[in-house]
């Protein structure tokens, strides 16, 4: 019989494996599907390279010329702000870039020139014209504006438009007026197939107007919806096994309750060795640890996925971020998924992380020895705080304008070291270009690697203190223990479960994105925190930014750090339930902090919204 049992559940880890191999080869399929796409969609913003001018041929023939090409194009009575365009680009531009855009190409040179169009045969220059030896510039200094490829410099309108005002006419920089330069901005934008109908340029609408032609990415929702489909039938599967007694591996010996020893693998993976050997089954119960360090865990890595893919297009400059947020959101095939994915998972980590910290204290699983892992949990969280504010501020758009601004001027507010705390945060005396590029910094790199140190630190001594707290070995377990395969299996279905639910997030709800910033206004109507910091924002209403702002969020993280050290666990008997009686005081201290601080994101929240 021991025999017997023994083979049954060495078959069904072996079915569980091969199971499991299934899942991840799916997944690898989707995966590659989508670096396949992305990888397509870095071909769809190269610019072809366009043709080197050539010396011009002195005995070429042009074809016939059509003379009503050099007449003043016609405009109807109430012209548009394109036909406005087209006459400054009649009297303006026409010259040097051609009638249609093509640039100074030989058979415009031929017609809009004439006999001077080729120096060395008109000797234009008399008797000190150069050799033939030199190469007339034409599409090197007098780019095409209509050729493929062409105007590759410029991403959006507003590109085109501020480049216009600043550098144009060649003769005159900076004569024309800004209306003149959308007007001319938007003919342009037409001649080159690129203006939408009905749309007058402006600062309100010309950074989602894109100057080059691209191919359109795919539809994402298909794509979407089979990867859904696909964690959601692991899941599925993988829950049956729970559900289904048949398919339930027997129990092996050492396992049951009370038995003196534990059967172990005897060569176990990598992943398998970063679990106990075993650990008591009422503690592994999902009511008990809500899965929420494992899936902690998996959206750390979903955000190192998506944030790595994202960096291939992101440009940390104040001139290009929020363009570029926008062209992976909108031109870049699965982009706009891929930037949802990473944005929900960092909300959804913000919230697992504190439901984690509630679920370790409301059962007192803070007690030695588990008092510094403790303090590495809560490390953790307010890096995951910092790291959210971060990349929030990345987007460099006017949605994020006040929170920058108020967030940093905070520092300033500590005596004594907050002018320099500023300057060592933000890179200058006043928020500039380069705060986006510290922000980025800190983002990438410093917050990237002190988050790594500290989860792997943690999750190290998880499994140094001998995993989930539970009664002492010495004490009988009424539900016996499950081995380290059994826990690695509900791992994988609250991964895939929570795969889901993001998925669905993303494909559902888009992360925001705003107005790129311009001018030095912040519109009331954005004066909002990120929802994580709407409670500093409700408190900052009271009075001292230092007192309510600063010192005040630290004293909450201070009398948090503080519980292992200040307050006693619970007995012996009574680790690894919920709520026990000798952790009341705790417990009720704890939750009176938290139902505070939401109540003021509520308050915060409404009061945005009322603006």
């Amino acid at each position: 019989m021991e025999n017997r049992r023994k083979t049954s559940s060495r078959e069904m880890r072996n079915n569980f494996r091969r199971w499991l191999s299934i899942v991840f080869v799916l997944a690898g399929v989707l995966l590659l599907s989508l670096f396949r796409t992305w990888s397509v969609g870095a071909q769809t913003f190269q610019t072809p390279a366009t043709p080197s001018a050539s010396a011009p041929d002195a005995t070429a023939t042009l074809p016939p010329f059509d003379a009503s090409r050099l007449t003043r194009p016609p405009v109807s009575s109430s012209p548009s702000q394109a036909e406005q365009g087209s006459q400054i680009y009649w009297g303006v531009c026409m010259a040097c870039h051609g009638d249609r855009g093509q640039g100074l190409t030989d058979e415009w040179r031929g017609a809009a020139f004439g006999p001077d169009a080729n120096c060395w045969k008109s000797r234009c220059h008399g008797k000190d014209h150069p050799p033939e030896g030199f190469e007339i510039p034409k599409t090197t200094f007098i780019p095409a504006l209509t050729a493929p490829g062409s105007l590759a410099r410029f991403l959006t309108a507003r590109d085109l438009h501020d480049f216009i005002l600043a550098n144009m006419p060649w003769w005159n920089p900076g004569s024309l007026t800004s209306d003149k330069a959308w007007q001319l901005t938007a003919y342009i934008l037409k001649l080159k197939g690129v203006l939408p109908t009905g749309i007058a340029l402006g600062e309100q609408n010309a950074s989602e107007v894109f100057v080059r032609q691209m191919a359109p990415p795919p539809d994402d929702h298909i794509a979407e919806i089979v990867l859904a489909a696909t964690l959601l039938l692991s899941s599925l599967g993988l829950a049956l096994q729970f559900a289904w007694p048949r398919l339930q591996p027997a129990s092996t010996p050492g396992l049951e309750a009370g038995a003196p020893t534990i059967s172990r693998p005897r060569r176990p993976n990598f992943f398998a060795h970063l679990h106990p050997p075993a650990i008591p089954a009422a503690q592994a119960r999902w009511r008990y640890t809500l899965g929420a360090g494992g899936i902690a865990v998996f959206l750390c890595l979903v955000l190192v996925a998506t944030g790595l893919l994202e960096m291939f297009y992101y440009m940390p400059s104040p001139d290009q971020a929020a363009n570029s947020i926008q062209t992976i959101t909108f031109l870049v095939p699965f982009g706009g998924f891929v930037r949802n994915l990473h944005y929900w998972a960092a909300q959804a980590l913000v919230i697992i992380a504190l439901i984690h910290l509630l679920r370790v204290i409301f059962t007192g699983a803070f007690a030695p020895p588990r008092r510094f892992n403790y303090l590495l949990g809560l490390g953790l969280l307010i890096i995951v705080l910092f790291f959210d504010f971060t990349g929030y501020v990345l987007r460099w758009d006017e949605g994020i304008r006040w929170a920058l601004v108020a967030g940093t001027n905070l520092i300033k507010s500590i005596p004594a070291l907050g002018e320099s705390l500023f300057l060592f945060v933000v890179g200058g005396s006043t928020i500039g270009p380069a705060a986006l590029v510290r922000f980025y910094t800190w983002h990438i790199y410093a917050l990237g690697i002190l988050g790594a140190v500290f989860l792997i630190w943690h999750l190290f001594r998880v499994r140094r203190d001998g995993g989930i707290a539970a009664p002492p070995n010495r004490l009988p377990l009424k539900a016996g223990r499950i081995d380290r395969s059994e826990l690695l299996r509900r791992e994988v279905l609250a991964m895939l479960i929570a795969g889901f639910v993001l998925v669905l997030l993303s494909a559902f709800l888009r992360a925001p994105i705003a107005l790129p910033i311009r001018d030095n206004v912040i519109q009331l109507t954005e004066a909002r925190a990120p929802w994580f910091f709407l409670w500093v924002q409700q408190l900052l209403k009271l009075g001292s930014p230092f007192l309510w702002g600063v010192l005040v969020p630290l004293m909450v993280v201070l009398v948090l750090a503080l519980i292992p050290y200040v307050f006693r666990g619970p007995d012996e008997t009574e680790r690894g339930r919920w709520f026990p009686r000798k952790g009341r005081f705790v417990q009720i201290l704890v939750a009176v902090i938290f139902l505070t601080l939401i109540v003021l994101t509520i308050l915060g929240y409404t009061s945005a919204i009322s603006l």
